[in-house]
């Protein structure tokens, strides 16, 4: 069975209504480990060879966050620049990812109609992933269909449940493919 390495950005982790949710579901499944990334680092110090043991550890990467003005939460980034070095991801000898798979789980406080060219945010969705997809590629990384929940805040309790067990399923399916 493949290894989940998941890294959870929420910075408000007590409003979140659906990733947290997502995370706790999540965490139940065996092959899964959670690195909650505002948790373990409240003052941005990331422990780049506690990160780099848990992907080198993992089969999957998946980075699970709620999009906030049109980018990741700023934690993702630093967790990038800390973890990501030369030699390890990418460069010489820098292979350690090449291969594994990357997936984004990310959650929009607006509809899916909002996500277009001429509505309010001015683009689809995967234009704010772009960057993390590329820095996959970059290394080396097989990059996965992204599992996107728009409009979080209005899920009610049972369409949250049907969305959490999609997500399940869509990953648990994962991690049995191709082995």
């Amino acid at each position: 069975m493949k290894r989940i390495l998941a890294l959870y950005a929420h910075p408000s982790p007590r409003s979140s209504y659906l990733n947290a949710y997502l995370m706790q579901r999540l965490s139940a499944l065996p092959n899964v480990v959670v690195r909650d990334l505002y948790h373990l680092y409240p003052n941005f110090y990331i422990d780049t060879a506690a990160e780099q043991e848990h992907l080198l550890n993992s089969d999957i990467v998946l980075m699970q966050f709620p999009v906030r003005w049109f980018n990741v939460p700023s934690i993702i980034r630093e967790w990038q620049d800390s973890v990501l070095t030369p030699g390890f991801a990418f460069g010489k000898g820098g292979t350690a990812l090449a291969g594994k798979e990357f997936m984004v789980t990310a959650s929009t406080g607006g509809d899916v109609t909002s996500y277009a060219e001429d509505q309010p945010h001015g683009a689809h969705i995967d234009t704010y992933l772009t960057p993390l997809k590329q820095t996959a590629t970059f290394c080396g990384m097989k990059i996965l269909p992204s599992f996107i929940v728009h409009a979080a805040r209005g899920l009610n309790t049972s369409e949250r449940a049907k969305i959490a067990d999609k997500y399940i399923d869509q990953l648990t399916a994962l991690t049995r493919e191709r082995e």
